[in-house]
């Protein structure tokens, strides 16, 4: 069986909020990430980071089935112009740019368990309107610790680690300032004594020109988003009908 796809009726839907953050951030829900996993070796209720959708649908796809308007076909990232704690700033004003801003803007807050580094990164990559972002994001690894019976606060032990891998993406609504982008992404976690798990998810993104980069506007609204359909074998007949592209490093 493939170790990332499940098609048995125990494959859970898992509502997420911002970055695993439900119930202390329910005034500004922001979206779900759905997830498919092999045979579970770690605890059985687990929330990974969540995702920050727009509202509407994200099948990649208008009503015909053809591709959303936007970019389709692999995709070569970018690197930001610069390098900032670790974090990479400058990307380009195109949705090629908005594309690599988002693997690069997931990557960072979806592979750290350090409150006090995705506050970090939230500095670096929110609006400067979303006053409350840093300490919104910080709440995330905290969350993602308790879901996975860790310490909530302090060091961890070694070994511990969750990483989020983008592999492919599509992207819809975009604009010359605005882009919604979607990436089909692996998340492992690591736990001694557990074991490790990977799980295929989609992890939307609304970006926004600010400030001369691409940055995540303050989330809006409280709808949730079902993306059960969109997950897929990446580089599968089935990912590619899904709207799904291959993003080359």
């Amino acid at each position: 069986m493939n170790q990332f796809l499940d098609h048995r009726p125990r494959r859970r839907i898992l509502p997420l909020l911002l970055l695993g953050v439900a119930g202390l951030l329910a005034c500004v829900a922001i979206g779900v990430a759905i997830e498919s996993s092999s045979e579970p070796r770690g605890p059985k209720v687990f929330t990974p980071p969540a995702a920050i959708p727009g509202p509407g649908s994200v099948t990649g796809v208008d009503s015909t089935g053809s591709p959303a308007p936007g970019l389709t076909g692999p995709l070569q990232l970018v690197r930001g112009e610069r390098l900032v704690n670790g974090v990479q700033l400058g990307f380009p004003h195109s949705t090629v740019g908005a594309v690599s801003a988002a693997v690069e803007y997931w990557r960072q807050l979806g592979s750290t368990l350090e409150p006090d580094r995705a506050a970090a990164v939230a500095r670096l990559v929110a609006v400067d309107s979303w006053s409350s972002a840093a300490d919104d994001l910080a709440k995330g690894p905290v969350a993602t610790r308790k879901g996975l019976g860790l310490p909530q606060s302090g060091q961890l032990q070694p070994g511990v680690s969750v990483v989020l891998s983008p592999i492919e993406y599509q992207v819809r609504s975009v604009g010359p300032d605005n882009v919604q982008v979607l990436l089909l992404s692996t998340y492992t976690t690591s736990v001694p004594g557990t074991g490790m798990q990977t799980r295929m998810g989609v992890y939307p993104l609304d970006l926004t020109w600010s400030a001369n980069d691409w940055r995540i506007p303050a989330p809006s609204g409280n709808s949730t988003t079902d993306y059960t359909s969109l997950v897929a074998e990446p580089g599968s007949p089935q990912a590619a009908a899904k709207g799904w592209q291959e993003l080359k490093r």
